[in-house]
């Protein structure tokens, strides 16, 4: 029976290879991929709401490290469970790290000019891998006002109402490392606040906030009530940044 020219199938012109789309689909992903990856370079940092995510990350990350510091001084019956103390803060978190109070040495880093991610396996924290200060000379006896650990880069006063000055001028910038994973590429990128200045911290009553900035310095840094619970009058504390002691 003769096929209709509708139903007959129609041969290739000669000489013109068959088309084959069999690595189509791989093309286009490795062209998405690519696409993707120049996406979110170009876009760059997250835009002004980053902020609030910054503020709020840094907040979490200072009462990881103050409760690091309270499991310690819980511990500590021997010294009458004062808190640790040392030459630095890096002296001080190297401790907590080989004494098993904490296990990642990242829990210390924050991003930052001058500072750098500890590199996975690593054994000893340097100054530029720590991004807290912390206060020495703490009991639990203290007031539970007292500001504990917080982020590096100010200068505390420990005295009623007191503001905590930028060393850093005009204020110091942090960041947080974002991950990325798309199928077998993995990067990691850092976020700045665009927000206001700010910087976290972590008292010794277990309350961690993020302070921000009013004017030159952050305001209030230290309670206007911080003598009133009764602690010992005229007390020295000193102020452990990740290179020394902070005078």
């Amino acid at each position: 029976m003769d096929q209709s020219p509708e139903s007959r199938p129609t041969a290739e012109p000669p000489g013109e290879p068959r088309r084959s789309c069999s690595g189509c689909f791989f093309q286009a992903l490795a062209v998405g991929v690519i696409v993707f990856i120049l996406a979110g370079v170009a876009m760059g940092p997250i835009g002004p709401g980053s902020g609030h995510i910054v503020r709020s990350a840094m907040m979490q990350q200072a009462r990881q490290v103050g409760q690091v510091l309270f499991s310690y001084a819980t511990d500590n019956t021997a010294n009458g469970n004062a808190y640790p103390d040392g030459k630095n803060s890096t002296e001080v978190f190297q401790m907590l790290l080989d004494q098993g109070y904490a296990t990642d040495p990242a829990l210390f880093y924050v991003p930052m000019a001058g500072k750098v991610r500890p590199e996975p396996g690593q054994k000893k924290l340097k100054p530029e891998n720590v991004s807290f200060d912390l206060t020495g000379g703490v009991t639990q006896q203290d007031s539970d006002m007292l500001p504990l650990v917080f982020l590096t880069g100010f200068r505390v006063t420990y005295a009623p109402g007191a503001a905590a000055v930028p060393i850093i001028k005009p204020f110091p910038l942090y960041g947080y490392d974002k991950p990325h994973d798309f199928f077998i590429f993995s990067w990691h990128e850092t976020v700045y606040s665009s927000g206001l200045p700010s910087v976290a911290v972590f008292y010794k009553g277990n309350n961690a906030v993020t302070i921000v900035a009013l004017g030159d310095s952050i305001p209030d840094f230290v309670s206007p009530s911080f003598n009133s619970k009764g602690e010992a009058e005229g007390k020295t504390y000193h102020q452990l940044t990740p290179d020394g002691v902070l005078h």
